[in-house]
């Protein structure tokens, strides 16, 4: 054989062997069906999905259901992987395994779909991506329900007589609105089992309301354990006090029509536990222009065996890091929550995976850490001094928790209950009418909207 001809002979077979190489590599390569679009269900489509949730008013800004919604988000998706800000969730990892919903992302899966965006971000077989249905369906709210509530069907949902108005020269506004009840959809006490806030409109930063707990970014729907609830009275004061955050400018105004949904518990179930919380603020403080690590302490004594439930540390736009401890009443010590990299953006409410047992006579340890300097991408103002306030551009020291004395109270829906427990929800709707001052909607000025808009 001429050595020419060899020659072209090896080539050829050097190109064929690489050309094969390349082919095997390819097909070896991640794809969205196979690999990505798994590890998108179990970690981010319960937000990342068509018409997915609005925590506190944010809404994720596409599909990762779809093929190419992911492929043009793939280098942002790569890039919230390696930073650490996808997926939200500020709990330490040492906590992994002790809340509900937690965000944690296992680290084969981060290079998984680095790898994906790494090699072209290819679509692969959609047959192949029947494998996934069964994370879905097992995924437990990860699919928004036909009825528009991730709770379910409720058996009430409330809202405004008419919409809020939130007009062009509002920057921070906390109007407190009555949320009403038809007229005899509550003739009786209700055991509240989920309850839901829906943000009605953009600029909704956070919800503070009666019988429902707080709506803010990053937590969704409450879903107490089974035979825990909160007693909803006859003739409910049913409030929220929402914080409208936005830029103003001419043409900023919108309109609000936030609602609530609520699952009751059903005549015959048991509530052991009647869900009690705290809001533990701390105030009196000074954050001196340019302080990058300005440290808070506050303690809350417990008197008498509680199961706490959940914690929600809360802070604005120089909040750095927070920490809840408890010592018990032996001097033991032990770090309940510890949020490092607290991000103003995601406020999220830890429920623990099993009520944890605390014993009269513990304290509360609770510390907040700010960044008041120019390090701080999100201080709107190194130069100036900060203190506890409302508006957003104040700072916070709260430190919310939800609890249950630990003795069994074994009510019997649709049975009397105790006087002590209804007397209670009844004194505490009493206050909050005596106390609250509620948004005069009749200044609110709505001409400017349609007639179908105003008959909402």
């Amino acid at each position: 054989m001429l050595p020419s001809k060899r020659l072209a002979l090896l080539l050829l077979g050097s190109l064929s062997t690489g050309i094969c190489g390349l082919a095997a590599a390819q097909d070896a390569s991640p794809t969205f069906y196979a690999d990505a679009l798994p590890v998108f269900q179990k970690n981010c489509v319960a937000c990342h999905q068509p018409e997915g949730p609005g925590s506190g008013g944010l809404f994720a800004p596409m599909s990762l259901l779809d093929y190419d919604q992911a492929k043009a988000w793939a280098p942002m998706i790569k890039n919230a992987l390696v930073t650490g800000y996808m997926p939200p969730w500020g709990a330490h990892q040492r906590h992994r395994g002790e809340f509900k919903g937690e965000r944690y992302i296992d680290d084969k899966e981060k290079e998984l779909l680095i790898a994906w965006v790494d090699a072209g971000a290819m679509p692969g077989n959609p047959s192949e991506s029947a494998q996934t249905d069964a994370l879905v369906n097992s995924g437990g709210g990860t699919i928004l329900p036909e009825s528009g509530w991730w709770i379910g069907d409720p058996d009430m949902v409330v809202g405004f007589d008419r919409p809020v108005y939130v007009r062009d020269d509002v920057m921070d506004w906390q109007p407190t609105v009555q949320m009403q009840i038809k007229q005899g959809e509550l003739d009786e006490p209700k055991w509240i089992s989920k309850a839901e806030l829906a943000p009605g409109g953009p600029w909704v930063h956070h919800i503070v309301s009666s019988h429902m707990g707080v709506g803010v970014p990053g937590r969704g729907p409450f879903t107490y354990p089974q035979g825990w609830g909160v007693l909803m009275p006859e003739d409910p004061f049913v409030t929220v006090n929402i914080h409208y955050h936005k830029n103003p400018g001419e043409g900023t105004a919108v309109t609000d029509s936030t609602e609530a949904g609520f699952v009751f518990y059903e005549d015959g179930d048991v509530i052991d536990y009647v869900v009690e919380t705290n809001l533990l603020p701390h105030r009196g403080w000074t954050i001196p222009a340019g302080e990058p690590n300005y440290e808070v302490n506050n303690t809350y004594d417990i008197t008498e065996d509680i199961f706490l439930l959940s914690m929600g540390p809360h802070m604005h736009y120089r909040g750095k890091a927070m920490r809840y401890e408890l010592e018990y009443p032996d001097g033991e010590r032990e770090v309940l929550l510890w949020v490092p990299d607290y991000d103003f953006n995601w406020q999220f409410l830890y429920e623990y995976e099993t009520p944890k047992f605390v014993p009269a006579g513990s304290t509360i340890h609770m510390s907040w850490w700010f960044d008041n300097s120019t390090g701080n991408r999100w201080n709107p103002d190194p130069a100036a001094d900060v203190v506890y306030g409302l508006a957003t551009t104040d700072e916070m020291a709260n430190a919310r928790i939800y609890f249950a004395p630990t003795t069994p109270q074994g009510i019997v829906v649709g049975e009397e209950i105790p006087p002590a427990i209804l007397e209670r929800a009844i004194s505490a709707d009493k206050r909050r009418r005596e106390r609250t001052k509620l948004l005069d909607q009749n200044e609110d000025d709505l001409n400017w909207l349609t007639e179908d808009e105003n008959s909402r």
